[in-house]
């Protein structure tokens, strides 16, 4: 079937996409959505039905489909401002509203010959003259105020400043200075002119409320090459310390933004042919397995290759550590001090430092090579370190929080590090897995099994959970006098790593030598085989 709308053409059985007889490049997976929008117009289409007939029920985030949507109106002229050909239909999904006609694979007179889609398309290159940086690229706008208040414009100056200041802090940020951004706030542009203007993929806009004792944030993140909003929340908060509020703010704002520029690049390395890759597109793909138990090979692959693309290339040799720790602990046997693989481990995140000794996420993953190699004590300046180049990453509080529920310090510190951990990363099925575990090994140190049992079963009902937090589900159960509730734990255990022993678990094991023994027969009595 051939569809014609405007000076536009577009032929299904060729796979072709024509503009005033000439071809457009447009990628595979966007002319299969643009067909199937011409294939049910005048209706909406919802998100599941889209994922369901496009994606074939594959998983993806709401930032793909959005990106998915803004390349489609690219490729015919459209914009998210604009609608003229896809409307989208608040809360409900997007309608394909222009008029058109079509035929049946007829090709009309007097039309020229032209190129096949080209999949190996970049989805989105600029048109401006100023290239994209290989690493994402931010500008900070100016936020507005937009309460009645003229002395709030000092207040959302402020945190326009302190979020462009902890934006460009971060190492993996290309972050345009305040001077520039700010001069093109004040224009009234759209976010593709301002992206090309400054030679930036992402926008940063913020309103800002204050209302008594209170302030609201309303942050939007924009894709500014698609003209597309990919991300959107709000943050509201107490203003009795101004000055503590403002960092908090802050910290979230900036963590909040980080996090949603990493998951649009991670979608966005999907949308390019493997072959065509950068050393950042890979590492964004491996980003994608990082913390899952099935893919942690696959994330390796990626890594390694945005290696050989940049042999300097400090996050990808952080993200190796992070996955080579992963790959020992999921095995069955015992882990050492002197254990080579974790000794690999820590060398590849002493290489990720040593290129970039101001990225948090290097210490981060030394710190978790070096706690799985039962050397808990020699971890603590890695963490911390860490922490104070960036006060905004999850992963850092939580393993902290992790070593010391082994060594048995200050329960009430462990629990706020935890705290902070699920504030930054609510959303993260590793993450928040793993904040379970360690409440579970804090309540079993105090000797509050019934409530270590609860904290245990819900780390269990997170996705791509390891064997170990299965492991200490059955000791936690049997502590708190549930024995066949820790035999089913024990057997998804075993289920997971079939040659699991006590020993395999030792990452569990507290430093007290009474409360050691007091797990390890527990994870005996549940059913875990002893050591060979």
């Amino acid at each position: 079937m051939d569809f014609y709308f405007d000076d536009y053409e577009i032929r299904s059985d060729t796979r072709e996409l024509l503009y005033k007889d000439s071809s457009k490049k447009v990628e595979p997976l966007i002319f299969k959505l643009l067909i199937y929008m011409l294939e049910n117009p005048d209706r909406v289409l919802t998100r599941d039905e889209l994922i369901n007939s496009i994606w074939e029920s594959r998983v993806i985030s709401d930032s793909a489909l959005s990106a998915a949507i803004c390349a489609t109106r690219q490729a015919i002229g459209d914009t998210a401002s604009k609608q003229k050909y896809i409307k989208t239909v608040s809360g409900s999904g997007y309608r394909f509203i222009a008029e058109f006609t079509k035929h049946s694979n007829k090709k009309p007179k007097n039309k020229k010959n032209s190129i096949d889609i080209q999949d190996k398309s970049h989805p989105d290159k600029p048109s401006s003259s100023l290239v994209l940086p290989g690493k994402p690229s931010v500008a900070v706008m100016n936020f507005v105020n937009i309460g009645s208040n003229e002395e709030d414009e000092l207040l959302a100056y402020g945190l326009t400043a302190e979020i462009n200041s902890s934006l460009a802090r971060l190492p993996h940020f290309f972050v345009i200075a305040r001077a520039s951004a700010s001069i093109l706030s004040k224009l009234n542009l759209s976010s593709k002119e301002v992206g090309e203007r400054l030679g930036v993929r992402y926008l940063v806009y913020g309103n800002l409320q204050k209302i008594a004792k209170r302030v609201r944030v309303i942050l939007s993140i924009v894709d500014a090459s698609h003209d597309a909003e990919i991300w959107s929340e709000h943050f509201d908060y107490s203003l009795d310390d101004l000055f503590l509020a403002q960092e908090e703010i802050t910290n979230v704002i900036v963590n909040a933004t980080d996090l949603a520029i990493e998951q649009a690049e991670i979608e966005r390395s999907f949308l390019i042919p493997t072959e065509d890759l950068s050393a950042w597109g890979n590492y964004h793909r491996g980003l994608r397995y990082f913390d899952q138990a099935n893919d942690v090979e696959l994330a390796q692959t990626f890594f390694k290759k945005a290696i050989v693309q940049d042999p300097r290339f400090s996050r990808a040799y952080a993200g190796l550590s992070y996955t080579q720790t992963s790959r020992r602990i999921l095995e069955a046997s015992p882990i050492s001090k002197t254990d080579a693989d974790l000794l690999k481990a820590v060398d590849y995140s002493q290489k990720s430092i040593d290129y970039s000794p101001n990225d948090a996420l290097g210490y981060m993953s030394l710190g978790r090579a070096t706690l799985f190699s039962n050397r808990v004590k020699e971890a603590i300046p890695f963490f911390d370190q860490s922490i104070y180049l960036c006060a905004n990453m999850a992963n850092s509080y939580s393993m902290k929080a992790q070593l010391m529920s082994r060594l048995g310090r200050d329960y009430n510190q462990s629990n706020q590090l935890i705290d902070k951990a699920e504030r930054l990363n609510p959303q993260s099925n590793a993450n928040l897995f793993t904040t379970k575990m360690v409440r579970a090994v804090l309540m079993i140190g105090q000797g509050k099994y019934s409530e270590a049992a609860t904290f245990s079963k819900q780390a269990t009902l997170y996705n791509d959970t390891y064997f170990s937090i299965y492991a200490l589900a059955a000791a936690c159960q049997q502590l708190a006098g549930n024995p066949k509730k820790a035999q089913e734990y024990a057997k998804k255990t075993l289920e997971l790593l079939p040659g699991c022993t006590v020993g395999s678990c030792s990452r569990l094991f507290h430093n007290d030598e009474k409360i050691r023994t007091l797990f390890i027969k527990a994870l005996r009595d549940a059913g875990i085989p002893k050591d060979n």
